[in-house]
């Protein structure tokens, strides 16, 4: 497919010019992108870029970093590319360092098709960006976070908690929650030889040492609704025959990785650990149900394939929810 790119003033009219020199487009999503990271800029643009290259979408980058020096990018089908109808490829990038909230919100209603869903990605790491962000809200059906990209402390977590709880009707998606798939199947691991009925039942203590706060939080919190534990208060669980479940954490290790996870019961201790090796995880337990260290493969998973399904997925995940609210209580 070939692309045409090029570079205009930032105003609305200019942008839209440039998008009529593509013959008629075809789009099934709108994907509106928030940077004002610089450190995280080429990132996200690398993993957006390649999202719009698999789906039929339009992209909107909102380039809130001062790096594109007040300027916008149009990118289109070349003028002279087959076939007649583009099935992906249009995106737009601007400059809106300076830009008003009511000016950014009017990109977004006049550049993204309203028949199509619209997702936002939101990758907004300052205070002032806060009153763009409740002015685009009402154009998002979507909102697609990642508690843990930029900041390993819990303050993300407790903005997306009060946001949920706040905006129950919008659809989330979280990368630090998407992130934990192949750590859920393995510490399934534990219990696959058996231990007694009531064994998983027994358990007292919980310890998970992590690079970020919000991988903890949605582990533990993943970990109750398997068990039937509810989050009672500030770092606790009480479990369903109303025993209390100790919540420990620790930052340790590179961000958005966990790095050990530990579950104790009144008879024995099961150990999940990183090794060396980053892809490798090695499980044992010590006491009553010893069992000898095992080695198990932790599936990679590129954040590229996290972003597709994130945008690709429709319908909230009840999971996800259940474990976001724990986070709630579990973070006083």
């Amino acid at each position: 497919m070939s692309l045409e790119s090029s570079t205009t003033s930032t105003s609305l009219d200019a942008i839209r010019s440039e998008l009529t020199r593509t013959k008629v487009s075809t789009s099934t999503l709108n994907l509106v992108v928030w940077i004002d990271d610089p450190k995280r800029r080429d990132w996200i643009l690398e993993r957006a870029g390649k999202l719009a290259e698999k789906h039929p979408s339009f992209t909107l980058i909102l380039d809130h970093t001062g790096k594109r020096g007040g300027e916008a990018t149009v990118t289109t089908l070349a003028r002279d590319a087959e076939p007649s109808v583009t099935l992906r490829g249009e995106r737009v990038e601007i400059d809106v360092s300076d830009a008003s909230p009511d000016m950014i919100s009017g990109y977004v209603a006049g550049l993204c098709t309203p028949s199509v869903p619209t997702i936002l990605w939101w990758s907004g790491m300052r205070d002032d960006s806060r009153p763009i962000f409740e002015k685009l809200l009402p154009f998002v059906q979507t909102l697609l976070f990642d508690s843990s990209g930029g900041a390993r402390d819990e303050e993300a977590m407790r903005r997306l908690v009060a946001f949920h709880a706040a905006h129950p009707e919008v659809e989330l998606r979280d990368l630090a929650w998407m992130r934990l798939r192949p750590w859920q199947d393995m510490i399934a691991n534990f219990f696959d030889e058996p231990t007694g009925p009531d064994e998983v039942f027994t358990i007292r203590r919980l310890h998970i040492a992590s690079g970020s706060d919000s991988e903890a939080f949605y582990l533990a919190g993943w970990l109750a609704s398997r068990l039937g534990w509810t989050a009672s208060g500030r770092d606790a669980f009480t479990d369903r025959k109303g025993g209390p479940v100790a919540f420990e954490r620790k930052r340790v290790g590179d961000i958005r990785r966990v790095q050990t996870v530990c579950l104790d019961s009144e008879t024995s201790w099961y150990h999940g650990e990183v090794t060396k090796d980053p892809g490798v995880v090695k499980i044992w337990v010590e006491g009553e149900h010893e069992r000898a260290p095992r080695l198990f493969p932790l599936q990679a998973i590129d954040n590229a394939s996290l972003l597709e399904r994130a945008v690709l997925e429709t319908g909230a995940d009840e999971l996800f929810e259940s474990a976001l609210r724990s986070a709630g209580t579990l973070l006083g």
